[in-house]
């Protein structure tokens, strides 16, 4: 097991905190099947924007990218009102970071459907910053979102701990200067300086501000 010293904490929404990103990943299938795409493909579109998404998909079948993206972020949240709970474990974690160190999340996700689905999902008021796509140049695996989360929240990457669940958003977090827990097996090793199932395999220890992974 692993012990982390944290000044701040910032977590990724879609497969981390909410169980979102595999309403993204059928989404995406089911693009690709209604065009006739390769099916392995889905695992590429995983931790990517709506405009990047939406940019693979426009570059093999010649639609409009734009249209496209319009498409993607309307049916995405349509299947976003589904969601009802958070992942395993996240309640309680969050509820032990409260009071004691700041906390972000950093999503490519819109403001719009972050901002309802933490709210309905009780994750919300654990949150004192959220910083999405709307508020970025580049989304992931750019870094622009954790540089952005950690100015927010008063420290420097050094001293943040970042959860990740996907390569794209380890890369950003990695390159901010954050340090990654990867969650699951999608993150490689290199990004990372500890790995946890998901939320639920993470203890805070609040007197001392360290996680235990």
């Amino acid at each position: 097991m692993a012990e982390l010293a944290c000044s701040a904490v910032v977590f990724d929404c879609d497969g981390t905190l909410i169980d979102s990103e595999q309403t993204w990943l059928d989404l995406m299938a089911q693009l690709l099947a209604e065009r006739k795409l390769r099916a392995d493909q889905v695992s590429s579109m995983r931790g990517v924007t709506a405009a990047e998404a939406a940019a693979r998909l426009a570059a093999v079948t010649g639609e409009r990218k734009d249209e496209l993206c319009k498409e993607i972020d309307r049916r995405y949240s349509e299947a976003l009102t589904s969601i009802t709970q958070p992942l395993p474990g996240v309640l309680e974690l969050l509820s032990s970071l409260d009071d004691v160190v700041p906390t972000a999340v950093a999503t490519n996700g819109r403001r719009a459907d972050v901002e309802a689905m933490l709210g309905r999902v009780g994750v919300a008021k654990h949150m004192r910053h959220l910083l999405t796509i709307d508020e970025v140049e580049c989304g992931k695996p750019e870094p622009d979102l954790y540089i952005r989360a950690c100015a927010a929240m008063g420290h420097r990457p050094s001293v943040v701990v970042a959860f990740e669940d996907s390569a794209v958003g380890a890369r950003a977090a990695h390159d901010a200067g954050c340090r990654v827990v990867g969650l699951g097996d999608e993150v490689p090793d290199e990004l990372v300086v500890a790995r946890a199932t998901n939320l639920a395999g993470v203890r805070f220890d609040a007197s001392r501000r360290t996680f235990t992974v």
